[in-house]
C-alpha cells in the first residue's frame, strides 16, 4: 500500500529539511509500511513495540502524523483509503453541483465585477485566479475558520505551522487528490510573490515545487541554478521588472525558465492592490451565494461514520479542510465546463495550471 502525501504549510520554504519538518519525515523509507499497518488494523490496537522501526514511529508521532491514545497508536491527520471513495463522492459532488448552479445563475453579476480588473487579460482568465484561487482557496478558508468549521493553521511542537493530508495511492482516490483544480502553490513573502493554481496531476514546474524538490535532491545541477537566489530577491526583482526597471540577467533567466517572462517581457497576469479590492468585492457577492451550501456540507461531516479518519479520531475540522478542497475543486471543474472560467493548459508530466504574480 502506497500513500500520496500533501502539505498545507504556513512556514518558509527555507525551513531546515530535518526531523522537525514533516516533508522530511514522510519522505523516509518505511513510512508507508507503518501507515499501512495502522490502516489495516483496528484503530488504537497497536503500540510502538508492534513495529520494527520504533524510531521512525516516534518521528511520525513527533510531527503528529500519528497520535496515541493510552499508549495505542492511530493516524493523527486526515487519511483517505479506497473504501472512503464513495463517501468522499457523496460529501463533495452533490454540494459542488448546487454551488456551481448558483454561480452560473449569477454569471452576469460575477463577470460585471471581475471586468473591473483591467490588466490586459480576459475576464475568464482573471476569474480563474481570483475566484478559483484567491477566493475559494483563500478568503473562503478564512471565513470557514472564523466560523469554526475548518482548520487552516496548526502549530506543532516543533513550532512549525502545517497540515498533512494522506491519500492511499489508488485510481479512484487519485481523481480526488490529483485531478481537481484545487492546488494553490505560492512562493510568497507577506502575501506577495509567485503563484500557480491548478491540479496535482504531475510535478508542476513552478518556483514553489522546485524549492521542495531541491530539499529531496530531485533536481539536476542545471535546474538548481534557477532557484539558488533567495526568495525575497526573486520577488523584489520581479516587482522592479513590473515597474519597468532593468534587472540582472540572472534573475531574468529564472523568470524565463519558469515561464513568468518571455524574451524579457512578463507573460503572466499581475494582481495589485486594486485587483485585490475587486476580488474582495467579488468575494462578498459570492459568499452570499455559496456559504449556506458549504456550511451544511461541512456540518454533515460531524455525523459521517464511514470515513477511516473519523475512526482514528482525527479532528473533524482537519478533515473538513480537505473536504472543502474537494468541494471547490469540483466547483472549479464545473465552472470550466460552463465557460465562466478559462481552462488552464495541460503540460505533460505536470498537470493543468496557470501562473500569476501577486504584488
Amino acid at each position: 500500500m502506497k500513500f500520496n502525501k500533501y502539505f498545507f504549510e504556513n512556514f518558509s520554504t527555507d525551513t531546515p529539511f530535518d526531523m522537525k519538518n514533516p516533508r522530511y519525515v514522510l519522505s523516509l523509507d518505511g513510512v508507508d509500511k507503518i501507515l499501512e499497518k495502522l490502516v489495516v488494523n483496528r484503530p488504537y490496537s497497536l503500540t510502538i513495540e508492534d513495529f520494527d522501526n520504533a524510531e521512525l514511529v516516534k518521528a511520525l508521532l513527533y510531527v503528529e502524523v500519528l497520535q496515541q491514545r493510552n499508549g495505542k497508536l492511530g493516524i493523527g491527520v486526515p487519511v483517505f483509503v479506497e473504501k472512503d471513495a464513495e463517501a468522499l463522492k457523496e460529501l463533495s459532488k452533490c454540494v459542488a453541483n448546487s454551488i456551481a448552479t448558483e454561480l452560473i445563475a449569477h454569471k452576469n453579476q460575477i463577470v460585471s465585477i471581475a471586468q473591473c480588473i483591467d490588466n490586459g487579460y480576459p475576464v475568464e482568465r482573471n476569474l480563474y485566479h481570483i475566484l478559483c484561487g484567491y477566493i475559494f482557496d483563500g478568503l473562503m478558508f478564512d471565513y470557514l475558520e472564523e466560523n469554526d468549521l475548518v482548520t487552516t493553521s496548526c502549530v506543532h511542537a516543533s513550532g512549525l505551522d502545517y497540515l498533512v493530508i494522506l491519500y492511499e495511492d489508488t485510481a479512484s482516490l487519485n481523481e480526488y487528490s490529483d485531478l481537481l483544480l484545487c492546488s494553490y502553490n505560492r512562493l510568497t513573502i507577506n502575501g506577495k510573490g509567485f503563484v500557480s493554481f491548478g491540479d496535482s496531476d504531475g510535478s508542476r514546474k513552478d518556483l514553489y515545487r522546485y524549492k521542495q524538490q531541491k530539499e529531496l535532491n530531485l533536481l539536476s545541477e542545471q535546474e538548481e541554478k534557477y532557484i539558488c537566489h533567495p526568495t525575497e530577491e526573486l520577488i523584489e526583482n520581479f516587482n522592479r521588472l513590473a515597474d519597468g526597471c532593468h534587472i540582472d540577467s540572472k534573475y531574468m533567466a529564472t523568470y524565463e525558465y519558469f515561464d513568468y517572462c518571455q524574451n524579457g517581457t512578463i507573460i503572466v497576469p499581475i494582481y495589485n492592490s486594486y485587483a485585490y479590492d475587486v476580488a474582495n468585492k467579488l468575494y462578498e457577492f459570492v459568499l452570499g451565494i455559496v456559504k449556506e451550501h458549504i456550511i451544511n456540507a461541512l456540518v454533515a461531516i460531524q455525523n459521517e461514520n464511514r470515513l477511516l479518519a473519523i475512526a482514528h479520531e482525527v479532528k473533524v475540522k482537519d478533515i473538513s479542510n480537505e473536504i472543502y478542497h474537494l468541494i471547490f475543486g469540483e466547483v472549479n471543474e464545473l465552472l470550466v465546463k460552463n465557460g465562466l472560467i478559462l481552462e488552464p493548459p495541460y503540460y505533460q508530466g505536470e498537470g493543468r495550471y496557470f501562473k500569476s504574480f501577486e504584488r
